[in-house]
């Protein structure tokens, strides 16, 4: 291993690096004065393997895209941090490679089973971790506000989430919607289980729980609205993003903050609502 040269950055590895939200991070790493890009990582057999990394702003140069499966993570300097935003294989394989040497990671592949949360957890036993579904400090701030107003409506009011996203998503319903839905049950003292479908029930809607509609079309990056419906009144709390640059941002400031800390799985809400407790 190599140690990074004296103000040359925080060095960092870009996993799933020309997809759309690694395009997104090398932009923003390479505009960036304290950042730089160690490695770009892709999935075995892609064809960008071997060529330069091309940015979303247009840029274009090294490092050259390396094959993850094969990729050395001693041959990066002390003090790298990998961000993947990828797949649940191409974390399968990165959390492989970081068996070797563990690096402190920020991922924010959703989709993910509980065996690979267990992984996640082993990897957390010697270096730092932050995992979640959404790096944007909006939503981070519509989750607390959710379990603010789930505690503060009580059980007169009954809570639908409905979530839109682009129809190349895979996953669904989203792991942001899945993340609001727990919150609000969470702070209802209920069962963290969105409900999904109630198209078999036949019945009325049962008291309490929190259903999950999931719309996909189009280019939508990605909207999130949580519904409380009351007898006579609804509150309406939704998330809108516009642009893939929120959430490579916050994964950014992931980043910078892991940088340093001591092994553990750390919240997003550490990092993006800094002055926030509980």
């Amino acid at each position: 291993m190599t140690a990074a040269a004296p103000g040359s950055g925080l060095p960092l590895v870009l996993v799933g690096a020309a997809g759309k939200m690694g395009r997104e991070l090398a932009a923003l790493v390479r505009a960036a004065d304290d950042l730089v890009l160690a490695a770009a990582l892709e999935a075995p057999g892609s064809k960008v393997v071997g060529g330069p990394l091309v940015d979303a702003a247009g840029g274009s140069g090294p490092p050259a895209i390396a094959d993850l499966a094969t990729w050395d993570p001693a041959s990066v300097p002390d003090g790298t941090v990998v961000v993947e935003f990828s797949s649940p294989a191409g974390l399968r394989l990165l959390l492989d490679r970081l068996a070797v040497r563990p690096l402190p990671l920020v991922s924010g592949t959703t989709g993910l089973a509980a065996a690979d949360e267990r992984r996640l957890d082993a990897l957390a036993e010697r270096v730092a971790v932050l995992h979640a579904p959404n790096m944007s400090v909006g939503v981070a701030a519509v989750r607390a506000a959710a379990a603010l107003l789930a505690r503060a409506l009580g059980d007169g009011f009954d809570v639908e989430l409905l979530e839109l996203h682009h129809g190349a998503k895979k996953d669904a319903p989203s792991g942001t919607a899945l993340a609001l839905a727990r919150a609000v049950a969470e702070a209802r003292g209920e069962s963290a289980e969105p409900v999904l479908d109630r198209t078999t029930r036949g019945r009325p809607r049962e008291p309490g729980g929190v259903g999950v509609a999931v719309l996909r079309g189009g280019a939508v990056v990605g909207e999130h609205t949580v519904y409380f419906l009351g007898t006579d009144e609804r509150v309406e709390l939704s998330h809108r993003a516009v642009s893939r640059r929120v959430f490579a941002r916050g994964a950014l400031r992931c980043a910078r903050w892991l940088a340093g800390r001591g092994p553990g799985r750390h919240r997003i809400d550490d990092v993006l609502l800094p002055g926030r407790s509980g």
